[in-house]
């Protein structure tokens, strides 16, 4: 995941419902245990929006429409996973209580109870995204120092995600591991334990002490097609060391890959059955049903078109077949065809549109989709991945045939819609805020700070709500109306007037 330091919590202890999680700090220190709702609602992450921006220049749009990338709208299979992940870390620290394990003088009295599960399918669907998401719950590092009132110092390492070396090394993957751990506690494994100096069964002794003395709680192994590529026994090694890590400290092992690594791990039975101890997960592309309606539905609202388009059963149809339920491949589909109607003019995303640009960017995936399409799995099994699409590089594109003279054709243009932006950010109304932006514009002069023009517009807001108790209070001509007659010396007018506070801060 990120590359810098990860913070590490003190660690705070919870009471436990469940008998076998009591009296436990590892567990204690753990957030709580969380509803099917309420871990929806902490995996959601929402873009920004504000309808205003709709309005913007071409060039702001298309940086809004980049915030699509962040948009997550948890599914069941998240949930699942969610829950899944809960039980896994949890069940894993049963048996290795460190209050009690510390006062017991033979370790290998110590029963696994450590159940991980595997997660496999095709490239695009959102496998590592939602671990990372759900993964995010919970912190990586707690620092506990007293436990019941006596002295308890130990940094804890809930969860470690590693990807495996895309040569399918346990050497490298033994790297990866001495650097995360270092990554994340601030330790100095990579130097005590360095390559040159240790062999991989060594190095893999090692980890095996690591992960028992931190008290590693789950550990993640991203993209084990790889280990397709291992020679000499490699991949065997390697799922064995995983069984080890399960069999003789307790750590469940969560395996992510796509549909290429189902070879590996059904011919080593002992993997398949540990894999197995929170049921596989063959995650599948969505179906064209509720799942499928309630993403787009999700999704739709971010729309920076001038034209509102709303989801049809055409347009769901078309995304889907263009797509095959591929979720990576519906949101870059959705924001490159915002891309192409905002760059063209026509304002409008259409069914005829998704197709256009899909056969544009998708012209190398091609071969896989048609092959979803017919439901032959020998042919569906020949494409394991898809070949990422940079909506970046699309914008990039775009951005360049739109002319000059339709960007911004006047500076005060876009120091306007900044400074709508600013006042709907403030909760003032969309109508109102244009309208006192407009206002405030009106006889100033050019090259004024975006901070004067917000501060004038929120203070004839602030006037007209109070003077009329409507918050949607549309400004009108009158020749009585200070605002409308002083032209610049509207301000000094209103504050000599006692109808803008003297000690507004901004």
């Amino acid at each position: 995941m990120a590359d810098k330091k990860a913070v590490c919590v003190d660690a705070e202890y919870l009471p436990q419902i469940i008998t076998e999680y009591k009296d436990n700090p590892f567990i204690e220190a753990l957030p709580p245990i969380y509803s099917a709702g309420k871990a929806a609602d902490l995996l959601t992450v929402e873009p920004g929006y504000h309808e205003a921006e709709r309005e913007l220049d071409a060039l702001y749009r298309f940086h809004c429409i980049q915030r699509l990338s962040r948009y997550f709208q948890p599914l069941d299979t998240h949930i699942d996973i969610e829950q899944r992940v809960s039980r896994s870390i949890r069940q894993s620290y049963v048996d290795r209580n460190p209050v009690v394990v510390f006062d017991k003088t033979d370790f290998r009295s110590v029963r696994s109870t450590a159940a991980g599960f595997t997660v496999i399918g095709m490239s695009g669907v959102g496998k590592t995204t939602a671990m990372e998401r759900v993964l995010s719950l919970y912190p990586q590092c707690i620092v506990h120092t007293h436990y019941a009132g006596k002295p308890f110092y130990v940094k804890q390492l809930v969860w470690m995600k590693l990807d495996c070396p895309y040569d399918g090394s346990i050497k490298g993957l033994c790297l990866n591991y001495f650097n995360e751990m270092d990554r994340i506690l601030g330790s100095e494994y990579s130097k005590i334990f360095p390559s040159s100096r240790n062999t991989v069964d060594t190095m893999l002794v090692k980890m095996s002490t690591l992960s028992s003395t931190h008290g590693l709680g789950l550990l993640v192994i991203d993209e084990i097609q790889h280990l397709s590529q291992a020679k000499s026994g490699g991949s065997e090694k390697m799922l064995n060391f995983f069984v080890t890590l399960v069999n003789t400290i307790g750590v469940p092992v969560v395996l992510i890959g796509t549909t290429k690594a189902m070879p590996i791990l059904q011919s080593e039975f002992r993997q398949a059955r540990r894999g197995s101890g929170q049921g596989d997960l063959f995650w599948e592309r969505l179906p064209n049903d509720l799942s499928w309606e309630i993403m787009l539905q999700s999704m739709w609202k971010y729309q920076w078109t001038k034209k509102i388009c709303p989801l049809t059963k055409e347009l769901k149809d078309t995304l889907y077949d263009e797509s095959q339920g591929i979720m990576d491949l519906g949101v870059k589909l959705y924001a490159i065809a915002q891309t192409k109607a905002i760059a063209g003019g026509t304002e409008a995303v259409t069914p005829e549109l998704i197709r256009e640009v899909a056969a544009e960017k998708l012209r190398l995936v091609k071969p896989m989709l048609d092959a979803l399409r017919s439901g032959n799995m020998k042919k569906i099994m020949q494409y394991e991945d898809i070949r990422p699409i940079s909506i970046e590089d699309y914008i990039a594109v775009q951005a360049a045939r739109i002319p000059i003279g339709e960007i911004s054709p006047q500076a005060i243009s876009s120091l306007e819609e900044q400074a709508i932006l600013k006042l709907l950010e403030m909760d003032i109304p969309s109508k109102m805020a244009r309208q006192c932006v407009k206002k405030a514009l009106s006889g100033t002069k050019s090259g004024q700070p975006l901070s004067k023009l917000v501060q004038k517009a929120f203070k004839l807001a602030l006037h007209i709500t109070e003077s009329t108790g409507k918050s949607d209070e549309v400004l009108v001509a009158d020749e009585k109306d200070m605002r409308q007659s002083a032209g610049e010396n509207a301000y000094q007018n209103l504050k000599e007037s006692g109808a803008i506070a003297e000690n507004a801060e901004w």
